[in-house]
């Protein structure tokens, strides 16, 4: 008896709620979910509005508030999409382009979709090798040799000939002005 009470309480309080939080309620119900993984593009507001039969303010009212929660992040002029949501926001994928022409390093996110598919594939070989506390330990001054001879052939395939011994490895550009 006290289930069947619960759902119609819980059907009551769906009718009662905004329509637009019920929609921003099944969105961040997906996205926790799994079921819209991360970089997945959602439906521009337009459709969205459409196929919910809801107007294109309230599409946009359901974005700005997965935005806020931190489910998603809209780029200007290419949609909105699904964040990492394992990441706190203000590490780096929530902000925007400086201009279209400028490459801005401020943050070292992928730059491309298909970039941060490589990425995670890459750390999941890298934790799968069996030492990956080696890898969380300092490192030689100059950079682990093996390191600097992948440098080396990579820059050698795209013309830049060079060997290891050239190849310095820094955590960030301010060291290598000492």
């Amino acid at each position: 008896m006290t289930a069947l009470m619960t759902i119609k309480k819980l059907s009551w309080i769906h009718w009662m709620k905004a329509r637009y939080k019920v929609i921003v309620d099944e969105f961040a119900s997906a996205i926790q979910l799994g079921h819209l993984p991360a970089g997945t593009r959602l439906t521009t507001h337009r459709a969205l509005a459409s196929e919910r039969a809801i107007s294109l303010a309230t599409a946009t009212r359901i974005y700005s508030e997965l935005e806020t929660m931190g489910l998603v992040r809209g780029e200007t002029g290419r949609g909105t999409f699904v964040r990492e949501i394992l990441r706190p926001l203000g590490s780096g994928d929530d902000q925007q382009r400086v201009a279209p022409d400028v490459l801005d390093l401020n943050f070292n996110t992928p730059s491309l979709p298909e970039q941060a598919d490589r990425l995670r594939s890459a750390l999941r070989q890298l934790a799968t090798r069996g030492d990956i506390e080696s890898l969380l330990r300092y490192q030689p001054y100059a950079g682990r040799l093996n390191d600097r001879e992948a440098v080396a052939s990579y820059l050698s395939n795209m013309g830049v000939v060079t060997q290891a011994k050239n190849v310095l490895m820094v955590n960030g550009a301010q060291q290598v002005w000492r």
